[in-house]
């Protein structure tokens, strides 16, 4: 079912992504198709644009799962990276919290829906939106995956991104050892770590949770927490959220659906190609 924010559909918006798609121009999601989105957020308003695309991608059947993967990949980047897109990365930053109005949570939600297309850009979005809760539920899902080449090329990516403007709230709030976040925020981090090979980047990860870490034990705090009201609170906000469209388990089941998709797709793929393998041996067998 259509999201309210997506019921009106710009049908420039679903052009263009038509055109990006297009076979004959496929390079052009990797030379132009940065520079594409961002004018249009420019020109129209990021907002809308992402949210149109997202639902575009999330319910048209004229995009392969590859292609929504391959786009959400591209999309994110740009989300955490342009400087047009500087009001919705600030939107999006508080969505979870209390004061947060129904309008910004749909805007969550409504990405979240086409970014299960690609789990490294959904587990980034988490982290945008300090949604650690789902971002850690999210990495114990990745178990469950086909680590590929590509998809430890997009965990470095990530990390590299870490260390940037964009993340500094992050990486300050692991300074923040007694908040009822940062255990689910820390285990994220660290599950980052358990993924990546030896690289600079998991070095550099590295050294930044060891940095926490060795904070936590010189400031004496225990993995538990000391302010019982702070949790209260915390978990009072999240109960809030269950049955709205920011429920944890409403997030991860749309995620777990997706990559049912990607699967059987894959398998789909892999049995067409050893049945024309087949052929080819029979043919040249015959011959």
């Amino acid at each position: 079912m259509p999201r309210p924010l997506c019921k009106t559909i710009d049908t420039n918006t679903k052009h263009n992504l038509t055109t990006l798609h297009n076979k004959q121009d496929r390079r052009l999601l990797e030379t132009r198709g940065a520079l594409i989105v961002r004018k249009l957020c420019v020109l129209l308003n990021a907002k809308s644009v992402y949210i149109r695309m997202s639902y575009l991608l999330s319910t048209s059947n004229d995009f392969s799962l590859e292609y929504a993967s391959t786009m959400v990949q591209t999309l994110n980047l740009i989300l955490l990276t342009a400087t047009e897109l500087h009001q919705l990365r600030a939107l999006l930053k508080t969505c979870f919290q209390s004061h947060a109005t129904t309008e910004d949570r749909e805007v969550f939600a409504s990405l979240f829906d086409s970014w299960c297309h690609n789990p490294v850009a959904t587990f980034s979005l988490c982290l945008l939106a300090q949604a650690y809760d789902v971002s850690f539920a999210l990495m114990k899902e990745f178990s469950n995956l086909d680590i590929t080449v590509g998809f430890l090329m997009q965990i470095d990516k990530l990390v590299q991104l870490l260390e940037s403007p964009i993340f500094v709230h992050l990486r300050l709030q692991l300074l923040d050892v007694e908040a009822p976040h940062h255990a689910s925020l820390l285990k994220g981090c660290y599950g980052l770590l358990m993924l990546l090979p030896q690289s600079d980047a998991f070095r550099s990860l590295n050294d930044r949770l060891s940095t926490v870490c060795n904070l936590r034990d010189n400031l004496g705090v225990s993995a538990k927490l000391e302010d019982e009201e702070e949790e209260e609170e915390y978990l009072k906000g999240r109960e809030a959220l269950v049955g709205t469209v920011l429920d944890s388990d409403k997030l991860l089941r749309r995620f777990r659906e997706v990559m049912a998709l990607h699967k059987r797709a894959r398998e789909r793929s892999q049995q067409q190609m050893a049945a024309m393998e087949g052929n080819i041996t029979n043919n040249g067998g015959i011959g």
